[in-house]
């Protein structure tokens, strides 16, 4: 368990990252930058990173991490292979860390925060399979991407669907691509 301050100063960072990265280009974001912004020193700044990467990086780690805990806590298995649990606990995580989400999924290419939730939905569905067919696999990659498709339009757009209208969304539209049981 980290120190009560050290979790204070590691939140102090994060939403100072998140803050500026909804200002600007991530590669015009300095050290100086963050620590002016988050008002603390900039040698605690590196008693915790190495670098401006290196904090996006474990932003990224503990988001992706939580995803992973809520799939597990509520992984489908082969009797119960339904995915809404999961898009309502994806959703509502999402929801709570609307701010810091919105910024990393600025991002794009192929280890983005983005691609990194696609590989996490996808190997979720995968997991639930009982055989794994090469279809599997591209049906899986599919219904991954437009699902984090939709929830990066919903995070960015503050004004469309409750939480509860983006999971019942997307269960509906994974009706259509998946067997009935599957959702």
């Amino acid at each position: 368990m980290e120190d009560k301050r050290i979790r204070r100063t590691k939140k102090l960072l994060r939403q100072a990252l998140t803050r500026l990265m909804r200002q600007k280009d991530f590669q015009s974001i300095t050290v100086t930058d963050v620590v002016r912004e988050a008002d603390i020193n900039r040698g605690t700044f590196y008693a915790h990173y190495r670098d401006i990467y290196d904090l996006r990086e474990k932003i990224e780690e503990e988001m992706i991490a939580d995803f992973r805990a809520m799939i597990v806590d509520i992984k489908p298995d082969a009797i119960n292979t339904s995915l809404r649990p999961v898009l309502a606990q994806t959703v509502a995580y999402l929801e709570e860390n609307r701010e810091v989400v919105c910024a990393l999924m600025q991002a794009n290419g192929p280890d983005s925060f983005g691609w990194k939730m696609v590989k996490v939905i996808e190997e979720c569905r995968l997991a639930a399979l009982p055989v794994i067919t090469v279809e599997d696999t591209y049906l899986a990659r599919f219904v991954a991407t437009g699902l984090v498709g939709m929830m990066q339009m919903w995070v960015r757009d503050k004004t469309s669907l409750s939480r509860e209208g983006l999971s019942a969304l997307m269960a509906r539209k994974l009706e259509l691509l998946l067997p009935r049981e599957s959702v």
